[in-house]
């Protein structure tokens, strides 16, 4: 005890001495535990990104053997393909009508996989409803000056986009938030296996035609004839398109809807409309998280690529990419941190043995003085760890005082640097210019499977948040500077001999 009062006096003693080391190691501190709470954040949300982005794949068709289909059917004549058209067997017809489609069969095989979580099936397709009248077609009509400036058939009056799944509320318009449900409700997974002929309206197009919920609406069966040509829809639900509530108020009334004139309805509904039961547009997936895309695109080179007779036909398109963009700049601030943390660490190291190796040097006499009054190595060692310790605390506490009000700072400063770098890396490899291509399609899940991909990355922020834990990294720090710097007056005492310092006095 005796010798931890005596350094903490010593402590007291040297204020200059003790304040050019504590701002030194406060420098240093500082920088280490703001680059570690950086890094922290950088992970943690590298982990949260990961519930989100980088956990969704859809099967579908491949882009490159739809054009190999669109170039067969360039080379046909038309009128050679309607006659033989005319000779096919219903198995044949619906064969040809589900050449770009999925057996529904095989999406169900492949959502056993154990990364799934949940899935669901998509069938979109146009449908004609020869009592509706679309307000989207009337209204551009009417910009274009009426009926004479282009007349359309009657078929295309009446055409309307049918988009089925296995559940409404799923629908990834719904998910996204874009539209929501005003009246009535979501047809639910029992009128799937039901084949409930129920379907959700868009409310600007159910006011146009005077539609309620409870309502029906009567559609034509694609290829049917006679009395199973055409089936009656009750109108379960109305829903509204959020931007379109949004400008409501302001938009030009002339302008056509942009909520659009979509319906929704059962998957199964949809393909006996489409007349193409048991398939579907593309199976979709929701994994248990990012870190198992690869997997899953191994298993699917497995099982469907490998194991299905024209498997080159499908492929697994993922939103990994989209992780990848958001997450490399989060991976870069943390790997650039983990730098800065090391060599700040390095530096107090450097700090604390260089200021201990003169401190102790020019002590020499005191220390000769304790040996030759019959202080132990023991004692002697505790009063210098006391001063150590000490000098680190003061400058541990001031640090983390600092480094949870420049942490945040340091971060958006080293995040806004890498922005920097790959700007002027794409602009000078000319990667920033949107990619063209055929067919190009974004996920279901995005709302725009038949539009081209947005070149835009998205933006990410950091927040650096100082969590508790960084209390315990910094009691481990501290503790390290102090053992290390302990280290010093070991080496010293060691060496020293009291008659040879005494002497020299």
């Amino acid at each position: 005890m005796r010798s931890v009062k005596r350094g903490l006096r010593s402590f007291i003693r040297h204020p200059l001495a003790s304040l050019a080391v504590i701002l030194l190691l406060f420098v240093c501190l500082t920088l280490s535990l703001s680059m570690l709470a950086v890094r922290m954040a950088a992970d943690s949300q590298v982990e949260e990104v990961k519930g989100s982005v980088g956990n969704y794949a859809e099967l579908r068709v491949s882009s490159q053997y739809q054009m190999e289909v669109f170039q067969q059917q360039r080379k046909q004549d038309p009128a050679k393909r309607q006659a033989e058209a005319r000779k096919m067997s219903e198995e044949e017809v619906l064969a040809e009508r589900a050449q770009l489609m999925v057996p529904e069969e095989l999406v169900d095989d492949f959502s056993r996989q154990p990364e799934v979580v949940s899935y669901d099936k998509v069938l979109e397709t146009r449908v004609t409803l020869p009592e509706i009248e679309s307000a989207e077609l009337a209204s551009t009509l009417s910009l274009r000056g009426g009926p004479s400036s282009g007349a359309l058939s009657p078929s295309e009056e009446n055409s309307f986009f049918f988009e089925g799944n296995t559940d409404g509320a799923s629908a990834s318009d719904f998910l996204r938030g874009a539209k929501v449900l005003a009246e009535g409700s979501f047809y639910t997974y029992q009128d799937y296996l039901q084949a409930n002929p129920v379907v959700l309206v868009e409310k600007t197009l159910a006011e146009e035609n005077g539609l309620e919920v409870g309502d029906t609406i009567t559609a034509e069966i694609t290829g049917a004839q006679g009395r199973d040509s055409e089936m009656e829809l009750t109108v379960k639900g109305i829903y509204e398109t959020v931007e379109a509530e949004q400008e409501g108020e302001t938009r030009d009334p002339m302008a056509f809807n942009p909520a659009g004139s979509k319906f929704y309805a059962p998957l199964s509904v949809v393909q006996i409309l489409n007349g193409t039961p048991g398939y579907v547009e593309l199976g979709c997936y929701y994994l248990d998280s990012a870190d198992s895309s690869a997997a899953l695109q191994h298993k699917f080179q497995d099982m469907v690529i490998n194991g299905t007779e024209g498997g080159e036909r499908y492929e697994l398109a993922t939103d990994y990419s989209d992780f990848e963009a958001i997450s490399e700049p989060l991976h870069k601030v943390a790997r650039t941190s983990l730098i800065g943390l090391v060599g700040a660490l390095a530096a107090c190291a450097l700090i604390i043995v260089l200021a201990m190796a003169i401190i102790v040097g020019g002590r020499a006499r005191e220390l000769g003085v304790l040996k030759a009054m019959g202080a132990t190595h023991r004692q002697v060692l505790l009063q210098f760890a006391a001063e150590i310790t000490c000098v680190c605390l003061v400058a541990a506490l001031l640090a983390m005082g600092m480094s949870a009000v420049i942490s945040q700072r340091l971060g958006d400063w080293l995040l806004r640097e890498d922005a920097l770098a790959t700007s002027e890396q794409e602009a000078q490899s000319g990667q920033g210019m949107p990619v063209m291509g055929f067919m190009a399609r974004n996920l279901y899940k995005e709302g725009g499977r038949f539009s081209l991909s947005g070149s835009d990355k998205p933006e990410v922020k950091l927040e650096v948040v100082y969590r508790g834990g960084l209390l315990a990294y910094g009691i481990l720090i501290l503790l390290g500077i102090s053992l290390l710097g302990t280290a010093v007056p070991v080496v010293w005492i060691n060496r020293l001999r009291p008659a040879r310092v005494l002497a020299m006095e």
